[in-house]
């Protein structure tokens, strides 16, 4: 499997993951800001928004930029995709989650998706271990 399709199910997986603890009260009443974007989207919608942000996100990264996949380049990644996502607020309904969040909280959330496909990556990938 290539690194898109993981960074594709990597999205999808998690946002259904964070949607799940919210439900079950993780994240205190706002569930870390994300209780408004998830009845904004839907639990359906926004797993496919997050699948296909990551995908997305990939593309660029090793299609477009054709950077070296590296935990370090992927987390510096993440970090910079989460500033510019939070300086222009490109998406209104993630408004809760960037107040919620200061600004190591969302980069450190920001960088660690970022990473998780290569570490998928090369645990299923011999060659690559």
């Amino acid at each position: 499997m290539d690194i898109v399709s993981i960074a594709c199910i990597t999205g999808f997986a998690g946002d259904a993951a964070l949607q799940t603890g919210i439900k079950y009260g993780r994240g205190g009443p706002t569930g870390w800001g994300l209780k408004e974007y998830f009845k904004q989207h839907g639990a359906v919608e926004s797993t496919f928004i997050a699948g296909g942000m990551m995908a997305l996100f990939f593309l660029v990264y090793v299609y477009v930029l054709k950077l070296p996949l590296t935990y370090t380049n992927l987390a510096v990644y993440g970090v910079v995709l989460d500033f510019i996502f939070r300086k222009t607020m490109l998406f209104p309904s993630l408004v809760g989650y960037y107040k919620y969040l200061d600004y190591f909280g969302s980069a450190f959330w920001g960088a660690v998706p970022a990473m998780i496909p290569l570490l998928v990556l090369k645990y299923t990938t011999p060659e690559m271990a």
